[in-house]
């Protein structure tokens, strides 16, 4: 159950209806606080780095929205979604402590096997 509440918080995920759901910063780090015991200086931190890349998230997600489900717009707008998140979620990791950093890792790992289990 925590693994698939983790599920949302670094990628969008397809709904039923084939919509893209993408929960707010504020939200994903109020999960992350909850998972890996942030303290309120990381939190501070995360939303910082959330706050710069804001622009280019949105329209990540409003490019994945936007394009008709299974086409090569989709795919490829939901790529770089997700090269684009990779790239903020590796800023957090040296906000992190290294006990949370292999948490970090392994709920990362565990999301990973399942976005390739549900290709």
């Amino acid at each position: 159950m925590i693994l698939l509440a983790f599920a949302s918080l670094t990628t969008g995920v397809l709904a039923a209806t084939g919509a893209w759901y993408q929960p707010s910063p504020d939200r994903m780090i109020d999960r992350m606080k909850d998972k890996l015991g942030l303290t309120n200086a990381q939190v501070s931190e995360i939303k910082v780095i959330y706050a710069k890349h804001e622009g280019a998230l949105k329209a990540d997600r409003e490019a994945v929205q936007a394009a008709a489900n299974g086409s090569d717009a989709k795919k490829a707008a939901t790529q770089k979604m997700r090269a684009d998140m990779e790239q903020v979620q590796a800023q957090f990791r040296p906000i992190l402590t290294p006990d949370q950093q292999i948490k970090w890792d392994q709920l990362r790992a565990d999301q990973k096997k399942r976005r390739e289990g549900q290709k």
